[in-house]
């Protein structure tokens, strides 16, 4: 990567600042009376991830279209991401080449 930019880097600080105007994107779910979800602004962040590949997107081509056989290869599976209460309303997954 000699000569560019860290391009998790990038994806990162591009969405730090577009966030600035979605800040409820930065917020958690919570469950209020009568089973109805809302949205606590706590301002903790969206769940961000950064991994490794060792394949580019050209070389995938149309295998990412639906049904993708490898989708759990590709995405990660972070502790806490699964639930909806209390979980970021955002993630976002940065693959590096």
């Amino acid at each position: 990567m000699e000569g560019r930019e860290d391009p998790a880097r990038v994806v990162k600080e591009a969405l730090a600042k577009a966030l600035v105007y979605y800040y409820p994107l930065a917020g958690r779910t919570w469950e209020g009376p009568d089973c109805k979800l809302g949205v606590d602004c706590t301002g903790e962040g969206i769940l961000f991830v950064e991994a490794d590949a060792d394949v580019s997107l050209q070389e995938l081509g149309d295998s990412m279209k639906p049904p993708c056989g490898f989708v759990n290869e590709v995405l990660g599976d972070v502790a806490g991401s699964r639930d909806i209460i209390g979980c970021p309303l955002l993630s976002v997954q940065a693959s590096i080449v």
